[in-house]
């Protein structure tokens, strides 16, 4: 009797499972604070119950926020130890799958579908060609699919997330120089994340000598500058964006990328009208000789859900 697969995303702070059932289908999918449970095994045991499924589970694919080294991921904030011998011990599967967050999100791609996606510039991908997605969240995360003659397709992972933040004009120049003497290097995820805007909001407010009474919270920040009544906030999206479209035009020239650039994470896709596309487009081709390169390239906003699960059931299939 084939047996259900066991699929996880975890993060510092959540762990979300589901059930890849023998037929290819994804369910029974819970997301739990993982300081709720002492180690990996206890939750894998826990959510069989609930989910009503016995162990072992017939195989098994992990994802985690963090790079993989070797068969292991070291988490921030979460004390699981996210290894193979790990997930295999406490899954029952004998060859269990285990890669890094987005690596997931980027197999999922090619099963996408037009109900997943915003399209918002650039014309059709080419097919066969490589693909790049990124994703603010609680970091910046990245990676991409290259594709090979037969169709198939290969993850590559990376910490894209961590590469210096490059200024366009002079108000990003201050706003580098001031994040350089608080913080030393300045990543783009210093930016482009869910902390990353609000160390933006306050970088902005030090320059302008504005006072700000309590740390600004990213969702606040948002709505203020969605409903206008806030300068600081207006302005910190609009940066945000800007830079958002410098980097992925960065990575879409670093992977050729003329299968499409894809934008995930729990922030922009959230937005909605707030996301100024036209901004994002603008700076996406922004890149001198190679603004003809660029132009073509279809730019996509991601609204499905369940990303890093597809990806996963993906490389278990």
């Amino acid at each position: 009797m084939k047996r259900h697969g066991l699929l996880a995303d975890i993060g510092g702070t959540n762990v979300r499972f589901a059930t890849l059932t023998p037929d290819g289908k994804i369910g029974a999918i819970e997301a739990w604070l993982t300081a709720l449970y002492p180690d990996f095994a206890t939750a894998v045991k826990a959510y069989a119950e609930v989910a009503g499924v016995s162990l072992p589970f017939g195989n098994a694919a992990i994802c985690a926020a963090g790079p993989l080294e070797g068969d292991h991921i070291d988490l921030t904030n979460c004390p699981w130890k996210i290894s193979v011998a790990e997930i295999a011990s406490a899954t029952g599967a004998k060859k269990p799958v285990l890669v890094n967050d987005f690596a997931a999100v980027a197999r999922a791609l090619p099963v996408l579908g037009e109900k997943d996606l915003v399209h918002f510039g650039g014309t059709l991908p080419l097919d066969l060609a490589p693909k790049v997605v990124l994703g603010p969240g609680t970091g910046l995360g990245v990676a991409g699919l290259v594709p090979n003659r037969a169709g198939e397709w290969t993850v590559v992972a990376g910490e894209g997330g961590h590469v210096d933040l490059a200024p366009h004009d002079d108000r990003e120049i201050a706003v580098i120089f001031h994040l350089i003497r608080e913080h030393g290097h300045v990543s783009v995820e210093r930016v482009l994340s869910g902390p990353g805007l609000e160390t933006l909001y306050l970088a902005l407010a030090a320059l302008d000598g504005v006072s700000v009474k309590a740390k600004p919270i990213a969702a606040e920040i948002a709505k203020s500058a969605r409903s206008k009544i806030d300068p600081l906030a207006v302005e910190t999206v609009k940066l945000f964006t800007g830079w958002l479209g410098s980097v992925a035009g960065n990575l879409a020239l670093s992977y050729g990328g003329r299968g499409g650039v894809y934008i995930a994470g729990g922030i922009v896709p959230q937005w909605g009208d707030l996301f100024d596309a036209k901004l994002f487009r603008h700076r996406f081709e922004a890149k001198g000789r190679m603004r003809n390169f660029l132009h073509p390239i279809p730019t996509y906003l991601i609204k499905a859900k369940d990303l890093a699960f597809r990806g996963l059931a993906e490389m278990l299939r």
